[in-house]
């Protein structure tokens, strides 16, 4: 078995009860998704991150939190469900970010495939490395950090993501809005995370201290 990450190119909110339940996307696989998207982007907030060019990726200072969103969803896996291995083109998606995954095991549990992709996405920090400077160039892009950088992208606060059980893979997708990894931009803004809602310098923007993330107004 073997597992292949694609490169990220350049690039409204709830669970079952909001979202319709469709093709196994149920709460805990949204949840899943949604939760190890914020459980990354807290510990690159907090300067915990491991980075593969020394010490650990800098503490950000904005960094928002995501939250999931249905009418991303239903656009991924719409695309999903076709089992391509590439990218399709940012008209067919909006203009949003997009992250995606495979692995040759079949009908891999849902839950486990929304974990191990987002896993997988962030390990290019640890295994390849950013510089110091957090600023994505054709040089950093090149490395093989897409997937990071759109995980952890400041300004992306809505996810949606599916996972498709395709005749020779289990395909998994996510989508961003706003997209992430514009060349020559900052991937978050460096500094100590927020200590309270003035900190985030985001129009009704609320500070989770304990997670080092900005919520962002719905």
């Amino acid at each position: 078995m073997f597992v292949i990450p694609l490169l990220a190119l350049l690039t409204t909110c709830g669970w079952a009860s909001i979202c319709p339940e469709r093709d196994g996307m149920s709460d805990q696989v949204r949840k899943m998704f949604v939760d190890k998207h914020n459980e990354y982007r807290t510990l690159v907030a907090k300067g915990e991150a491991k980075n593969k060019l020394g010490g650990n990726a800098p503490k950000a200072a904005r960094m928002l939190k995501m939250s999931y969103d249905c009418a991303i969803e239903e656009n991924m896996m719409d695309y999903a469900k076709e089992c391509k291995f590439a990218h399709n083109s940012y008209k067919d998606r909006h203009y949003w970010g997009q992250n995606l995954y495979m692995t040759t095991a079949r009908n891999l549990n849902k839950t486990k495939a929304a974990e191990d992709s987002v896993s997988a996405w962030f390990s290019e920090l640890e295994n390849r490395g950013v510089p110091d400077d957090n600023r994505l160039t054709m040089e950093v892009f090149n490395r093989g950090v897409g997937h990071y950088t759109q995980v952890v992208w400041q300004w992306s606060k809505k996810v949606g993501c599916a996972v498709e059980w395709c005749k020779d893979m289990t395909l998994v997708g996510c989508e961003y809005a706003q997209a992430g990894n514009f060349l020559g931009s900052l991937i978050y803004e460096t500094g100590e995370p927020c200590k309270k809602n003035e900190d985030c310098e985001c129009h009704q923007c609320i500070c989770d201290e304990k997670e080092a993330l900005c919520i962002p107004p719905q």
